[in-house]
């Protein structure tokens, strides 16, 4: 069953002027986890408040459970868990009150579920919503829009101000809820966010969709950087591996964007004596351009 469709979904702003998105084509099914990644001001916020009728379409349409986004958006709305990328809670209120009155507004809220999400967070309900920190504010944002257990789960960037501990816990209860057939559509500028529990990534640039992938198809692209710190000078001919996208020449050595295994070619470099090395995930920009290509297209 489609949860979410879209078809040329596309939005402008200032009469036209800004393209925030453009020719949104979207599948997502029921119990899938899906991660929408891209950069900030790529059209992922965008999205979500087309999808929850907080801005209209200047063209294109959506669905969510087979309903219209826009005719239907009470209905949709019931079954709907929702975390925004700015999050407004009632200052004055403690932990407790504003769960309490969100509460309120939800029907069959399972009081053991939301105790377990309490305690798994180790969050305080008795200090005032201004005396908590951000991360406490974004574990009462993720509890409220999981204490429901709705049909659908939309979370725009989910673990900002989370600390690691806390993200995992966060990844756990995502993956639980898809066993008893929720759906979760949240957005991400975190690779390894996306990597850890999502079924496809949708990658958005500059308001478009370059493309779809399924996770496991995505994890194979091991896309990295790789930092070479060595006196010595490496040929380049040693450097012009199948697995090597980019090379810079840097003060002390090289960086380099990888794709796939990096063992074999690390190898190959044995006999230049290397100092340092150091992997870590390049930006979303730095794998738009060297995987994907200036304009979206894959260079698979």
């Amino acid at each position: 069953m489609k949860i979410i469709e879209t078809k040329k979904l596309t939005k402008y702003f200032l009469n036209g002027k800004v393209k925030a998105l453009e020719g949104l084509d979207l599948e997502i099914n029921e119990s899938e986890i899906f991660g929408y990644i891209g950069p900030n001001g790529a059209g992922k916020s965008t999205t979500i408040r087309l999808l929850l009728d907080f801005v209209r379409p200047t063209s294109g349409t959506g669905q969510i459970f087979g309903l219209d986004i826009n005719k239907k958006t009470t209905q949709i709305k019931k079954q709907i868990g929702y975390l925004p990328g700015e999050i407004y809670l009632p200052e004055n209120m403690t932990g407790k009150e504003c769960l309490n009155y969100f509460k309120s507004f939800k029907k069959n809220v399972d009081k053991k579920y939301l105790k377990e999400l309490i305690d798994r967070f180790e969050l305080s309900l008795n200090k005032r919503i201004n005396e908590y920190s951000k991360g406490n504010k974004q574990k009462m944002a993720i509890i409220l829009a999981m204490m429901h257990k709705p049909k659908l789960l939309i979370l725009d960037e989910p673990t900002s101000g989370l600390d690691p501990l806390n993200q995992q816990t966060f990844y756990d209860l995502v993956l639980e809820t898809k066993k008893w057939g929720t759906t979760t559509f949240f957005s991400t500028h975190l690779l390894n966010e996306a990597e850890r529990i999502c079924d496809h990534v949708g990658i958005l640039r500059e308001g478009k969709l370059i493309k779809i992938e399924n996770i496991d198809t995505f994890r194979e692209k091991n896309i990295r950087e790789v930092i070479l710190e060595t006196k010595d000078t490496i040929p380049l001919s040693l450097l012009q591996h199948p697995n090597v996208k980019k090379i810079e020449r840097t003060t002390t050595g090289y960086r380099l964007t990888t794709t796939g295994k990096n063992g074999a070619f690390l190898q190959s470099l044995d006999k230049h004596p290397i100092e340092d090395i150091k992997i870590s995930e390049p930006s979303l920009e730095e794998i738009f351009m060297h995987y994907y290509g200036k304009k979206g297209e894959s260079n698979d």
